[in-house]
């Protein structure tokens, strides 16, 4: 009796420090939500995402004409586009790691609102003449850009998954699905703005659309009960176990391979004599298969598929791509044409949704299963993290292609892009190999006793408690 009395006594002071962490739910929102309620969140959610897409692509179409228009170069303004990334890059971990602690209802009102001005003041650049002046504040405004996407992304999934956390991967899903429309129809929607209204016509519609939406999320949403902690959950602490690592660099494999492609295939086609519009159907081809797949393979890691294999099967659809879309040199036989660049893309499309939703669902699940707690300080973190993975990937992609592309040709690019793909596929292999489905009694006993040990080490007061209750089982034994 003494020896359950003190079993009781263990899981009582495991609840309560469990009720000390940061709560992600109140009682009211942990009861699992029906699919009306979850489209009916969300879809202000998917409004502000597609909007973000839509500003991530908006100026590609005009932006070089107005830069050389000013006296730029393609060498000078080049790099405008991929600024934003590593701006990404560096905030997206910081904006993780100090959520909990500023708290997301300042975060995602600040994220939103210095993405939406930052793009209106881009516009403004429109009547600065001076070459180096315009370059100087296309960096610097692109730049902060950044900042405020990181800000946004980070704080909407943080909150999403706050409110619905048997549904982690589904809302990844359906933000990604959202952005990627965006990013699909912008270039289309800034070539026609632009030539209505001039280079500021563009950016002033979509940053406002940007304001409007996040707004309009801030008005309707009604935020989860998240407590704000004086401490943050350390960056390396997450980094330090190494299915995390595997799943974020899933992550940065894939983007990397949307870089490649959408820097390197326009040229590759042109090479083979297809006209600009037979170029642009190639392209929507892959974006309209990956905006489809998406949220379907985002419900798959939220079922009773692990995501680690549906990153294994996203990276075969992605082999399979590269194969052929050169295709690869060891393909000598193959002569590609504009029908099975179509199929190749849509297993790219394909394959990269399934790579970018389950490596986010990975990452958390290897998170969480190498013992941190399931709190909004790491799945902030994580979240965080992801961004930045991302968006190294979309950093590196467009400049390493550029080079391998200059250097080797596009068909062994794509040699080198399989090469990555199959590395990524046995690590993610691997992972599903040794991940367990459920936790023998023994890991969550020691799971148990260092979460207990954590808490107990900064909280002299359940010292106390426990000892007092251990004190009278010894008493009662006694009796």
């Amino acid at each position: 009796k003494a020896s359950t009395s003190k079993q009781l006594i263990t899981k009582d002071l495991k609840m309560k420090t469990d009720e000390e962490s940061t709560p992600l739910l109140n009682n009211s929102t942990k009861e699992k939500t029906t699919n009306s309620q979850f489209l009916k969140t969300i879809l202000p959610f998917m409004f502000l995402q597609a909007s973000v897409g839509l500003c991530a692509s908006l100026q590609a179409t005009f932006y070089p004409i107005e830069a050389e228009l000013k006296g730029a170069t393609a060498a000078q303004f080049g790099a405008v586009f991929g600024i934003i990334h590593l701006s990404l890059f560096i905030f997206g971990p910081l904006v993780g790691k100090y959520l909990s602690v500023w708290g997301v209802k300042a975060i995602f009102p600040a994220g939103f609102l210095i993405d939406g001005s930052s793009f209106i003041l881009f516009g403004l650049l429109q009547w600065v003449t001076d070459t180096n002046t315009f370059l100087v504040f296309s960096y610097l405004i692109r730049f902060i850009e950044g900042v405020g996407a990181a800000a946004t992304w980070t704080s909407n999934l943080a909150i999403l998954m706050a409110k619905f956390p048997d549904r982690k991967a589904t809302v990844k899903a359906w933000c990604d699905a959202s952005f990627n429309f965006g990013l699909t129809i912008g270039p289309v929607i800034g070539a026609f703005m632009y030539d209505y209204g001039g280079f500021f016509l563009p950016f002033a519609v979509t940053g406002t659309a940007i304001i409007v939406s996040g707004v309009l999320v801030y008005s309707v949403t009604e935020f989860p009960d998240m407590k704000s902690n004086e401490a943050s959950q350390p960056v390396l602490s997450v980094l330090s176990h190494p299915r995390v690592i595997i799943a974020l660099l899933t992550a940065t494999m894939g983007a990397y391979s949307i870089g490649t492609v959408e820097a390197t295939l326009s040229p590759y086609l042109e090479h083979m004599g297809l006209e600009v519009k037979l170029i642009a159907i190639a392209f929507l081809v892959m974006s309209l298969c990956s905006v489809v797949a998406t949220p379907v393979f985002g419900w798959m890691c939220d079922g009773k598929v692990s995501p680690w294999l549906v990153s294994c099967c996203g990276c075969v659809f992605m082999f399979i791509c590269f194969a052929f879309l050169g295709p690869v040199p060891y393909l000598t036989f193959f002569t590609p044409n504009l029908y099975t660049v179509c199929g190749s893309l849509v297993a790219q499309g394909f394959g990269c949704a399934a790579v970018l939703v389950a490596s986010f669902g990975s990452a958390q699940l290897a998170a969480v299963t190498a013992g941190l707690p399931d709190s909004l300080e790491v799945q902030s973190v994580v979240s965080g993290l992801f961004t930045s993975s991302f968006a190294m990937g979309n950093f590196c992609g467009p400049t390493v292609s550029g080079i391998l592309y200059d250097a080797v040709g596009f068909n062994y690019n794509c040699l080198i892009l399989q090469a990555l793909v199959f590395v990524v596929f046995v690590f993610n292999i691997v992972s599903f190999i040794l991940t367990s489905p459920s936790k023998t009694p023994s890991k969550l006993d020691a799971e148990a006793v260092t979460t207990t040990s954590n808490h107990l080490t900064n909280r002299p007061d359940l010292i106390a408690e426990l000892k007092t209750k251990w004190d009278s089982v010894d008493q009662s034994r006694q009796i």
